[in-house]
């Protein structure tokens, strides 16, 4: 898992905060590995530059020159199409500080957002009766900070939450540093460019196409809920708009896409 904190280009929208989450089958952990050396070497990329979203503007590999700027893009595509073949299954979750809400379930949008990904790989895994772990890119600051933001984590893994039990977790959380670890740049990938595309930027719009086939689904077949979830509710218009989606599962029930009363219901807000 990695987060990702963008500015919203919509009417009405102010930054997002958000997680993204790619999952992986035990069988397929070292042959994607394998895959995305071999497309760094396709493309002459040393194996220790990070292909992220949004890359560090002091020590930007990238930006050293307009070869290496143009490999981004199709190096990204090439990231997506191995994680299709290697039957990654996808989820992110956003929250938009503009939508004036605070808080749920008594967290604030930082913690919430863990929440509410914890609750959707445990119910994942559980439906497709597995068990797994999860690995979060190793948080900025201190030892202690990093500490301090795990212990914070503890108590959901032990105890689960009000819609989810501690089943499908099995230790934990775990963090590690991304550079290392191809499978949390695809975390990175993922979460960057779908809150890109919510967000209304062009660049995350064009990758959606190979995203959305390993975005997670419910019993509908949809993926706004699930596969995406986005908070507040009123958000969810934005399914119809990035994702082509025409309905929005609600308990048992489900409402039609675009829906008057939520924000985007004329149009896509850009």
């Amino acid at each position: 898992m990695d987060d990702t904190k963008q500015r919203g280009r919509r009417r009405g929208m102010g930054q997002l905060v958000a997680l993204g989450a790619a999952i992986f089958g035990e069988d397929q952990i070292q042959p994607f590995a394998e895959a995305f050396r071999a497309i760094y070497d396709d493309f002459g990329v040393p194996y220790e530059v990070e292909l992220k979203w949004s890359n560090s503007q002091r020590t930007n590999w990238w930006a050293e020159s307009e070869e290496r700027r143009a490999k981004q893009t199709p190096m990204r595509q090439r990231v997506l199409e191995a994680a299709q073949a290697h039957d990654v299954r996808v989820i992110v979750v956003i929250w938009d500080l503009g939508g004036g809400v605070a808080t749920a379930g008594g967290e604030g949008p930082e913690d919430a957002v863990i929440t509410f990904m914890f609750e959707r790989v445990s119910m994942q895994l559980e439906n497709a009766g597995h068990r797994g772990i999860i690995v979060f890119d190793k948080p900025g600051g201190s030892h202690r900070d990093e500490a301090n933001w795990l212990t914070g984590r503890a108590e959901m893994v032990q105890l689960g939450t009000q819609y989810v039990k501690p089943n499908a977790i099995v230790t934990q959380v775990l963090t590690a540093p991304s550079h290392l670890h191809p499978h949390l740049q695809l975390a990175d990938l993922i979460a960057g460019s779908v809150t890109a595309a919510v967000a209304g930027v062009q660049h995350g719009l064009d990758l959606i196409p190979l995203i959305k086939p390993m975005m997670c689904t419910n019993w509908r077949g949809n993926v706004g809920g699930t596969g995406l979830k986005l908070y507040p509710d009123d958000l969810n218009n934005l399914n119809y708009w990035v994702l082509d989606e025409d309905s929005f599962s609600r308990g048992a029930g489900g409402v039609r896409l675009p829906r008057t009363g939520w924000r985007y219901a004329e149009d896509d807000g850009l």
